[in-house]
């Protein structure tokens, strides 16, 4: 039974949420990127959705002048931007963790087919019945087919989760898992609203979801080394003060610094852009090198820091030697105009040390690394 109050409430949230997020999200950004571009898109057709929405509802049953067509037209609307968001929402997923618009491109002309076909059958039903009738007093009914539009709109979440859920490490993703925070209230709010026809729960759990990927992307720009993909050094200071103090009895915690041999001539030799692409190919190996458990980021310049509790002296050594042969693996395989390698000591978190002290006695097992192999210069420190 439809509750026209419950359905204002609970859309009039939605949108206002979204009003709330699309001022602050104009205010913060300049919407000069692609995903920032796709992000307002998303949230002006959740706003857009949830104000359709409500039209639905408050259409049904009435018999002023035009309102059975009106009905039709709004009902079809929104079976046409459900299935846009859908589409949109995989195209942003694509584009977070690829970061290529090439890629994005090959992915559209492979995946819009489906909520192309749904878009125009949407469209039909403005002028016949498809996914739904509307009876002379002007009452809305779903047809059997409506079910297309919600396979169609699950399996484009479902396969952006996947994508997520299987790519992300391999990509070095650390931050970019908002995904499940995102479908869990749409699926639970479609579902039901599916379920029982006349409750709207729909979009204003899309507004929850899209609130939460906003709250993710500024954890992830005050997080994340934007050139590596790992973690930045102010996080990598609070992650130190949590670490440190939760281990489990039998486990240490060890710093491993690393830091890229010459890379100094790379920059003179070759450019900063160059410098930059040997910064990115250094945060894909250490995340695909080291192992789960531990944590990687960038500390200064050409110098990284990997975080680990372990059990022994073995762990760390192991850890070090999986950097050597993925770096040794990667200067055979790809075609760069130079090639990695890393001097590299450790220390342990000793209790009641400070942070500073650990990453000093980090700092001088790595130099003494580097000085064996003759490779300090008049920058080094000594």
């Amino acid at each position: 039974m439809l509750n026209l109050q419950a359905v204002l409430i609970s859309n009039g949230v939605g949108a206002t949420l979204m009003v709330v997020l699309l001022i602050s999200n104009r205010l913060n950004a300049r919407h000069v990127f692609f995903d920032e571009k796709i992000f307002c898109a998303m949230a002006s057709l959740t706003l857009a959705l949830c104000l359709l929405e409500t039209g639905t509802f408050f259409l049904d049953g009435r018999t002023f002048p035009l309102a059975l067509p009106l009905n039709r037209v709004t009902n079809a609307m929104l079976f046409v931007s459900d299935m846009s968001f859908a589409f949109i929402w995989t195209v942003y997923v694509d584009f977070k963790l690829f970061e290529s618009l090439d890629h994005v491109k090959r992915y559209v002309r492979q995946a819009v087919w489906p909520a192309a076909a749904v878009v125009l059958l949407g469209v039909a039903s403005m002028f016949t019945d498809v996914f739904f009738t509307i009876s002379p007093e002007n009452v809305y009914a779903r047809t059997s087919l409506v079910l297309l539009p919600y396979i169609v709109s699950y399996g484009y979440l479902i396969h952006s989760a996947v994508l997520v859920l299987t790519t992300r490490r391999k990509l070095r993703r650390y931050l970019f898992l908002p995904v499940m925070i995102f479908l869990t209230p749409v699926f639970i709010g479609s579902i039901l609203q599916f379920l029982f026809y006349g409750i709207s729960l729909i979009w204003v759990s899309v507004a929850v979801g899209v609130v939460s990927l906003y709250i993710n992307i500024q954890n992830e720009a005050s997080s994340v080394d934007l050139v590596t993909g790992l973690y930045n050094r102010q996080y990598l200071r609070r992650y130190l003060g949590y670490a440190g103090q939760r281990l489990e009895p039998e486990r240490r915690l060890v710093g491993l610094m690393l830091d890229v041999d010459d890379f100094k001539l790379i920059n003179d030799a070759h450019g900063h852009v160059v410098g930059d692409a040997a910064l990115r190919d250094v945060g894909q190996l250490l995340h695909s090198a080291v192992p789960a458990d531990a944590f990687a980021a960038r500390f200064a310049g050409d110098e990284f820091i990997v975080l680990r509790a372990v059990s022994g002296e073995e762990e760390v050594r192991s850890m070090m030697d999986s950097i050597r042969f993925a770096t040794e693996s990667f200067n055979r395989a790809q075609q760069r105009p130079y090639r990695l390698s890393f001097s590299m000591g450790f220390s342990y978190f000793l209790p009641g040390e400070t942070t500073e002290s650990f990453l000093r006695r980090m700092d001088e097992d790595m130099y003494r690394d580097k000085r064996s192999k003759g490779l300090m210069t008049e920058e080094s420190r000594p």
